[in-house]
């Protein structure tokens, strides 16, 4: 299914490395938070984004594919 959802991006070296589906913004803010000091920062970019996706409801929880559009 494609769909405008709410992602939480892992960037290294300027390159998306991971993304997972949050149900909010707020959500999303949270686990980047969480994510940063867990992390180097000088290394990785966390980022919240509204991004278009092709998604799939696994195990009672939505995960993305992959993202057409940032």
């Amino acid at each position: 299914m494609i769909e405008i959802v709410f992602a939480l991006i892992l960037e290294l070296n300027g390159k998306m490395i991971e993304h997972v589906h949050k149900d909010s913004l707020n959500i999303c803010l949270k686990s980047k938070r969480i994510a940063q000091n867990e992390v180097n920062p000088e290394r990785v970019v966390f980022k919240c984004k509204k991004v278009e996706a092709e998604t799939e409801v696994y195990q009672d929880r939505k995960r993305i594919l992959r993202i057409i559009e940032k």
